[in-house]
């Protein structure tokens, strides 16, 4: 008689073998090729499959690190020793604890399923794994996808960056999502501290378990590749640089990001910190004060913080701290060294980028933010430092390709100027573009595949891959991809550089380069 998988025991004493399609009763025969059992260094792993994605299985609470509670608060990521376990990973773990945003967005007010909505707790590092339904021949490439939320917000669990639909489709890759520390407990900017800086480090102890572990599930561990949107694409760059020499990785994907995205300056005199401290009767010497945050509940951290911005004040910013170690004081220096990996990278914007940002609307279905202000934050943030980061890579022989997002679908942007907005290539990426607001047009899944099969491209065989779709680098003739040019309903088209980068004035490159945020009070 075949045996059946955990899950399908943990389903019958639910009561839930009836949902199906949800739960599908998989067969652990020996020769059976469909494995939701996968043993690996933090135990052995027990997926799913569900009715929505039948070909895909889903490993959704896999942990890479040791919970960082007690003593472990503000330090490094300390890896898990090698496990026995048994891990039930059926539904999503909690992503790390932060302060949701209390501003008026796009992401906020209207399309939600791009704002994070799950769950929080302080045992939070851990990862979703969306892999084949079946094991193939050849081991997979990989993709570790880096949520946004400009370091203080953030997790697996955003309606519009669940891949599941993705990999239904190709049958061809596996995606990692990871839950990384954030806010103060990521970037806590503590006196007594040696590393500032433990939410990169989570990143990159992610990284290395997926190097450890994913071939067991199908995946190539020579061909992962890191992605990331907004802060998420920051933190991909900074580990290029961060680990010149053992990226580990072997592609960088950066949607809306950069090194040069850096509108937000940390605390180095540690008043941040050491006010918390000084609200949760934690003040004193530097190592006292640490020593009492790392005992205080959680959630009274949190409190403090979000009472502050409640009460008027600009937030209490805890983001990534420069160290010399994760993250340096000049780029510019940096690429002047050649002290960055070797490795290719894809770095896009979005045509309206900084929409997301401007001043809410009274009536934002009838009335749109300044357009001079918006446009402008687009130049400054996005496009231009992509324009300044092809250009310092191409010096350096970096293959690089340049994208610019301009899809403009109903069903994701409901209102008459949100357009391509920040993040709004994300649910074609991720497949979810038809998920909410009514189904997509032809021309929307032509875009969306077309992205993704360039993504894939890249992940398969780096630069070699997207050049025999017709992407040409940076180095080529200085073109920029569009996605989705709606007028000539082109779902890619090479566009001259210069066209699209006529708003990255002298003015505008010296402010980038400089440190200067001329959008400090937005930011």
């Amino acid at each position: 008689m075949k045996g059946f998988t955990l899950i399908a025991v943990l389903a019958a004493a639910l009561g839930k073998v009836n949902a199906a399609p949800y739960w599908h009763l998989r067969s652990t025969e020996p020769g059976d090729d469909i494995e939701l059992e996968v043993s690996t260094s933090s135990g052995k792993i027990i997926g799913l499959i569900n009715g929505t994605t039948p070909s895909v299985r889903q490993f959704l609470n896999v942990p890479y690190a040791k919970p960082p509670l007690d003593e472990l608060r503000f330090l490094p990521p300390e890896p898990l020793s090698q496990r026995n376990e048994t891990i039930v990973s059926t539904a999503l773990g909690p992503a790390c604890p932060q302060i949701p945003s209390t501003g008026a967005s796009i992401d906020t007010e209207v399309v939600t399923q791009l704002d994070f909505n799950g769950t929080t707790g302080e045992d939070c590092l851990s990862l979703a794994i969306w892999a084949p339904l079946h094991r193939k021949k050849d081991l997979v490439p990989v993709f570790i996808y880096l949520f946004g939320g400009g370091y203080t917000t953030g997790g697996i669990d955003v309606a519009y960056q669940i891949p599941a639909q993705w990999v239904q489709r190709t049958q061809s890759q596996i995606v990692i999502s990871a839950n990384t520390r954030v806010n103060i407990f990521g970037y806590p900017g503590a006196a007594a501290l040696k590393y500032q800086n433990p939410g990169l480090l989570d990143q990159r102890m992610a990284i290395e378990w997926a190097q450890q572990n994913i071939e067991a599930f199908g995946g190539d561990p020579e061909r992962i590749v890191i992605w990331g949107q907004s802060s998420g694409a920051g933190s991909v760059d900074l580990i290029n640089f961060a680990y010149p020499d053992d990226p580990i990785v072997s592609g960088f994907i950066s949607d809306s990001g950069s090194v040069f995205l850096n509108n937000q300056k940390s605390d180095p005199l540690f008043s941040n910190f050491s006010y918390v401290a000084s609200q949760v009767n934690c003040s004193g010497d530097a190592d006292s004060e640490l020593a009492c945050m790392q005992k205080v509940d959680y959630s009274r951290i949190e409190a403090v913080i979000e009472n502050y911005s409640a009460a008027g004040n600009n937030p209490l910013k805890f983001v990534p701290f420069v160290d010399n170690i994760s993250i340096f004081e000049n780029y510019t220096d940096r690429y002047a060294m050649g002290a960055i990996s070797d490795r290719p990278a894809i770095f896009g914007t979005n045509l309206r980028e900084g929409y997301e940002v401007a001043t809410w609307p009274d009536n934002p279905k009838t009335t749109s933010p300044n357009a001079t202000i918006a446009n402008a934050f687009t130049a400054q943030a996005f496009l231009c430092p992509a324009m300044l980061t092809a250009g310092y890579r191409t010096e350096l022989g970096l293959d690089t390709f340049r994208y610019q997002y301009r899809g403009n679908f109903s069903n994701i942007s409901p209102y008459f100027w949100f357009g391509a907005f920040h993040g709004s290539e994300l649910p074609l990426l991720f497949g979810t573009y038809g998920d909410y607001r009514g189904p997509p047009t032809a021309f929307e899944t032509e875009v969306s595949d077309t992205m993704q099969d360039l993504w894939l491209a890249f992940a398969r065989d780096g630069a070699k891959g997207v050049e025999k779709l017709g992407w040409k680098s940076s180095a080529d003739g200085d073109e920029v991809n569009i996605f989705a040019e709606m007028r000539m309903r082109d779902a890619s088209v090479l566009f001259p550089a210069e066209k699209i980068d006529a708003a990255c004035t002298q003015s505008v490159m010296d402010s980038i380069l400089g440190g200067v945020n001329p959008f400090s009070t937005i930011v």
